[in-house]
Order: structure tokens, then sequence, then C-alpha cells
């Protein structure tokens, strides 16, 4: 599956790229726990798990490229192959966010039917960031 989704979010590059090394910020249903981080995030690798139709699906994600506040690429392997990047540029006081994914299941004969499911999957993990981006960043500002 190939997605390209962009839009802007009320928050700064830099507490966007935070919620999303967060290993502990995942949407329900999915865990991920770090086995390696990295100093330079660079090699910061993740296992996760998640369940599609039912049953549980396990994988390791690797950071293979960062460029602080603007661009990060991670590696999936196990039960989702593939790559996703994402990209953060400032946009009137917020951000604007391109999140790209070309990755599937693993089971080529299967993926072809799953897609359109992951597809559904992954665009409701992209707005329900957008909403923790911004729900944790409205807590954070001083009031007054």
């Amino acid at each position: 599956m190939r997605a390209t989704k962009t839009m802007h979010v009320d928050a700064t590059p830099e507490q966007v790229f935070s919620f999303m090394l967060d290993s502990t910020a995942t949407p329900r249903g999915m865990t991920m726990d770090v086995v390696h981080e990295s100093p330079d995030v660079v090699g910061t690798s993740y296992e996760w798990t998640f369940k599609m139709l039912g049953i549980p699906r396990k994988g390791v994600t690797v950071c293979t490229d960062y460029v602080p506040g603007e661009r990060m690429v991670f590696r999936n392997f196990g039960a989702m192959e593939g790559t996703q990047t994402e990209t953060v540029e400032p946009d009137n006081g917020g951000s604007m966010v391109t999140h790209e994914m070309d990755s599937r299941i693993a089971v080529p004969l299967i993926s072809r039917f799953l897609d359109p499911l992951l597809r559904k999957a992954w665009e409701q993990n992209i707005e329900w960031g957008k909403q923790e981006i911004e729900k944790w960043t409205k807590s954070k500002k001083p009031t007054g």
C-alpha cells in the first residue's frame, strides 16, 4: 500500500517530533516498546504489536534517517514490511505534516485483500495522532 497524506497540525515542528518519538504514544489496540535507543535517533528500534481481523501481528521498526525538526524515515520488518516517512515544516504558527507510507502485509497473497483495511487503519491512526498532538500541546501551554 502506497499512500500520502498532508495536514496542518496546531503544534510546532519540535512538538510534533517529540510526540512521534514517544513510544508510549500509540493508538488503541497497538503497543510499542523501545528495543534500542540511539543517542542520535537513527538506529533507534521499536517492537510493536497490533491486531488485524483479530489476529495479533508483530514486527520491528527502525529509524533509518532523522533530520531534527524536518524529517524521520522508518523501515518496518515483520508482519508489516516497508517504509514510512514523516516530513514536518513550519506552517502558520503550527506545522504542515506529510505522512508517506509504502508498506504491505508480509504475506503477498493476503496483502492485496487487506490493503483497503490497512489504508483505513493508517488514516485513522494519522487523525488520532493529529488530535493527540494538539491535545498534548494545548495542555502544555501556560495559562493566564
